[in-house]
């Protein structure tokens, strides 16, 4: 018998022991980086395809750095390009840091904790209020003639740098480097219009027209410098990239590919997901993007037993599945509605219309039972479930994670 032990919510843990025959993939992404402030340094001094930080503007120049929401080891991160730009005269009152707003209300932590408390009280730090249209201002219009408004701050600025983690998107496909200007810099009208329930159909390197989008949008801003972070297993960094945007994309996708990339020959009878929470929090979001991986792993009918911690308060689209009359029912009027949990929703009904999901949480029971799923309630049930015949894949933090099959 194998020994195994499964990591999963903010602190907790199963081990069990399981036929290694048994085992078609087992897998677990990339640890976090020991040091990550002197791989930012790193990348910094030799970005790709691109000057040295220090060569990107100069005295007097306003600097915007646009970070993604929940990015892991922010404050590595802009503590790094402060140290450049300080090297290179900029002072802290030209320098500012602008986020889009938290999702599923999350609270950001403030990326300039690592600074010296001198140059902290002077850096600006903003959430953009997507709300209020004095924070907006006109850049372009796109070759389609969509007419583009973004951050005011962003417009205005002299030199924008986008900071933030590639990672696999069921939108985008891939997020990262330009997608953090759009739409979540940009207007409410914008980010209620790009608001989709993913591709389950596509992977993450076909052609998605959104992304295109925000490609076209970052090249009408002007932005060219980029630096961005691996995922790593149970949170932080696993790798950092800087340089040209166009070839930090090319290279994170590829780093994300060899690090959390899932490829199997033929769909496995179970999948057994675990999602550690990180620093985006440990909701329905990472749960959703959890299943979806392993509904694309699971055969038809098949077992997918999933580890989390989840206690999140329904939304809209979650409050729909629970009110029809199967998950295959709640997809039309989550999809008609469009709610806010668009994409988790959708990925909850996906996953409970194709296989069978036994489900460990903190949800009241009743409440699972609802989404058409199994509440597993304590380790006896799950060691029980586990402790079954049938050949199974193992994903540790699987909201990271993304899985293919070549004979689906």
């Amino acid at each position: 018998m194998q020994s195994l032990s499964f990591k999963y919510g903010r602190q907790r843990e199963f081990s069990c022991e399981i036929d290694p025959r048994r085992i078609v993939a087992c897998h677990a992404g990339p640890a976090p980086i020991a040091d990550l402030a002197g791989k930012v340094h790193s990348a910094l001094n030799t970005p790709l395809d691109f000057p040295s930080l220090v060569q990107v503007c100069i005295p007097g120049d306003k600097v915007v750095v646009a970070l993604d929401r929940h990015t892991p080891g922010s404050s590595e991160l802009i503590a790094g390009i402060w140290e450049m730009l300080d090297q290179r005269g900029v002072i802290p009152a030209d320098l500012q840091v602008l986020q889009p707003p938290a999702l599923g209300g999350m609270t950001l932590a403030d990326p300039r904790s690592l600074l010296p408390e001198g140059i902290r009280s002077e850096l600006k730090w903003t959430v953009h209020d997507a709300t209020d249209p004095r924070k907006q201002a006109y850049l372009a219009a796109t070759a389609r003639g969509e007419r583009i408004y973004l951050a005011r701050d962003l417009v205005d600025a002299d030199v924008v740098i986008s900071a933030g983690m590639i990672a696999y998107d069921s939108l985008l496909g891939y997020r990262g480097t330009n997608s953090v200007f759009y739409p979540g810099l940009s207007n409410a009208e914008a980010i209620a219009r790009t608001r989709g329930e993913g591709h389950s159909e596509l992977g993450p390197d076909d052609d998605r027209p959104l992304r295109q989008s925000i490609d076209e949008i970052a090249w009408l801003l002007g932005t060219q410098f980029s630096v961005q972070v691996l995922p790593a297993a149970g949170g932080g960094a696993a790798g950092v990239i800087a340089g040209a945007y166009d070839r930090v994309f090319r290279k994170g996708r590829k780093m994300l590919a060899d690090a959390w990339r899932v490829e199997l020959a033929d769909r496995a009878e179970m999948v057994v997901a675990a999602v550690e929470a990180d620093c985006a929090g440990h909701g329905w979001d990472q749960v959703g993007a959890a299943l979806a991986t392993a509904r694309n792993l699971v055969e038809k009918g098949g077992k997918i037993v999933l580890l989390s911690e989840l206690d999140a308060e329904p939304e809209i689209g979650i409050e729909i599945i629970r009110k029809s009359e199967s998950a295959r029912a709640a997809l039309a009027p989550i999809r008609k509605q469009a709610p806010v949990d668009l994409q988790s929703a959708t990925q909850f009904a996906m996953a409970a219309d194709w296989a069978r999901v036994y489900l460990v949480s903190r949800l009241p029971p009743g409440i699972v039972e609802e989404l058409f799923m199994v509440p597993v309630e304590n380790d006896r049930e799950l060691a029980k479930v586990l402790g079954e015949k049938e050949p199974c894949v193992i994903l540790e933090s699987a909201q990271h994670t993304y899985g293919t099959v070549r004979r689906a």
